[in-house]
């Protein structure tokens, strides 16, 4: 991702320099401090992608639970047999399940294992009853299938049909109330999606990132992909062609080795790479995939000359964050969005804008919305009629409530789909220290209802806890002083600083930051250089110094993320920034 040993250098150069009266630090711990570094940050890196990895793999299980959930209502329990009278509402929501969330093909099998009815009409009729994932949600279980070369024609990254080309499943089991298994529901995965999670370490000119199965072949891609077709080391991509292997002894490199052992390390000093090239490297198995990740870059690289200053290297290490963050701002956000589209689209949503006609349908409508909200971690869900009076809700005292003035009915009746600003609650909901009270962050995602006319028949409304916003934004280490946070279009914090604990002493804030702390320079009183420069919508940085909300001398970038009215905003004391080496941050931090 950008040049860790460069910056490490850079840093030792320009700390001698600013400290004449320290010792000459010599050759060899300068390359210690330069190898425990590189070591440091990718580790950092490594271990950062497998989150993302787990997150994303995460998702994927919960909107096939989802989807699962209830689907045995308005398939049937015919789905024993292998015909249904009409599959054309089951299909149209499949369809648009697997466009809302990319998915390459959804189908339903008979307990049998024959496919009943698939987005791919083609499928129909296939026998997946020796499959792994299919046998494995026959016990009741949510799994992914290894990923491996399809045996039909699918979409490549060209828009070809292509054989072979590397696909993956997610399956989870169709019951229903007595919890008989009816079928099993299946999601094939785009696996592009997940190569896109791989982001390139783009400001250095060989590190990268790669994903490798237990057979010890590549399953992303690699940075190098042009190099190795035209070397003839693959065909068309690197993904289950490429044998990561030393080419010179034909056996698997160290990094590979050391996975499959499932072991988690590194080595600093170098081994030659599936290029023949030697590289620094860390690498960790992922027991639940399968699958090992690596990181490395090479020696030569990592252990070239300073040829940039130390603040601008800094700087294209806090871009970078901030570029990452926004990128998973973006992310989560959308996930919310696809969500409550998702859920507004199944039949019982619509059933439900009508109310509920007994105790019996009332308890299922609640279990209906209590499985969602539990499964996505939401703090409430709620369905509004036409009218925009709640007619179901999982917070028992807003049934009734008339919300048709608010803001995510009427922008949700407008457009489709809308998000709230972040703002305080005006009831008592679950804080972060487990307790319920008013005024907590919250915001809300909602989405229109439609009936079989597509006309308006009320509006589904998630309210989402702002915790997993600032763990987002708390996923990034900067060392002692550096934080990522993000703002309102005022200014106002909506999620928390990393001197919570400090401000409080201070007087500053009560409870928290978010909604209560405005980013002023206390001793200006008017708002920072960074905020300020953020709210005029655009993207940028200072690194000279400016102060922050705390009257301290800081480093900072920033961007504006229009859809949202939000700004991010990521920051390290000055101080911490000129003292340090690179072994404080480097790669890993960029990521």
């Amino acid at each position: 991702m950008f040049k860790t040993t460069k910056f490490a250098i850079a840093a030792c150069i320009s700390f001698s320099l600013l400290s004449i009266s320290i010792a000459k630090i010599s050759f060899s711990d300068t390359l210690n401090i330069i190898r425990e570094g590189i070591v440091r940050d990718l580790q950092g890196i490594t271990r950062k992608q497998g989150e993302i990895i787990r997150t994303w793999m995460d998702a994927r299980k919960k909107d096939a639970r989802v989807t699962a959930h209830n689907l045995h209502t308005y398939c049937g329990t015919t789905i024993r047999e292998n015909k249904e009278p009409d599959f054309s509402k089951p299909l149209e929501y499949l369809t648009f399940m697997k466009d809302i969330y990319r998915y390459k093909e959804i189908f339903i099998t008979n307990p049998m294992g024959t496919v009943i009815l698939s987005t791919d009409k083609n499928n129909i009729g296939l026998d997946i009853a020796s499959t792994q994932y299919f046998q494995e949600a026959l016990k009741g279980k949510t799994v992914f299938s290894d990923i491996i070369p399809s045996t039909i024609p699918i979409e490549n990254e060209l828009g070809e049909l292509e054989l072979g080309l590397p696909t993956m499943f997610v399956s989870t089991p169709i019951d229903n109330e007595k919890l008989e298994i009816l079928g099993v529901l299946v999601f094939r995965l785009n696996v592009d999606d997940l190569k896109k999670l791989i982001l390139p370490m783009k400001a250095t000119e060989t590190g990268e990132i790669y994903l490798i199965n237990k057979d010890g072949c590549m399953l992303t891609e690699s940075r190098f992909t042009n190099d190795l077709k035209g070397s003839g080391l693959i065909t068309k991509r690197t993904s289950l062609e490429l044998r990561v292997a030393n080419p010179k002894t034909g056996n698997l490199t160290l990094a590979v080795q050391q996975c499959l052992k499932g072991l988690e390390g590194y080595d600093d000093t170098g081994y030659l790479d599936y290029r023949g090239i030697s590289v620094m490297g860390y690498w960790t198995w992922m027991q639940d995939y399968n699958w090992g990740l690596i990181a490395e870059i090479n020696v030569d690289e990592a252990c070239d000359a300073v040829r940039k200053f130390f603040q601008d290297t800094t700087i294209k290490n806090l871009r970078g964050l901030m570029h990452r963050q926004v990128n998973l701002v973006k992310i989560y956000m959308e996930g919310h969005k696809n969500n409550v589209r998702s859920i507004a689209r199944k039949p019982q949503t619509t059933h439900y804008t009508k109310g509920v006609a007994s105790v019996d349908e009332f308890v299922n409508a609640l279990n209906y919305l209590e499985f969602i909200r539990d499964e996505y971690g939401y703090k409430g869900i709620f369905i509004g009629d036409s009218s925009g009076i709640i007619k179901l809700s999982t917070e028992k005292n807003l049934v009734g409530l008339d919300i048709s003035g608010e803001d995510y009915f009427i922008e949700a009746k407008k457009y489709g789909v809308f998000v709230s600003d972040v703002e305080s609650s005006n009831t008592p909901i679950v804080n972060e220290f487990g307790k319920a009270e008013r005024n907590v962050p919250t915001f809300f995602v909602s989405a229109m209802i439609q009936d079989n006319a597509e006309n308006l028949a009320g509006i589904m409304v998630l309210r989402v806890d702002t915790m997993e916003l600032n763990k987002l934004m708390k996923s990034i280490e900067i060392g002692e002083s550096g934080e990522s946070y993000l703002i309102n279009s005022e200014g106002v914090f909506i999620t928390e600083s990393r001197f919570t604990i400090e401000l409080k002493r201070n007087g500053m804030i009560q409870e928290r930051t978010a909604l209560e702390l405005k980013g002023i320079d206390p001793k200006s009183g008017r708002l920072t250089k960074g905020i300020t420069a953020c709210l005029s919508g655009g993207e940028g940085y200072d690194a000279t110094g400016y102060k922050d909300y705390r009257g301290i001398p800081v480093l900072g970038t920033w961007c504006w993320i229009p859809e949202y009215e939000w700004g991010i905003i990521i920051e390290i004391d000055l101080d911490e920034a000129f003292r340090k080496s690179s072994a404080f941050w480097g790669i890993k931090q960029y990521f």
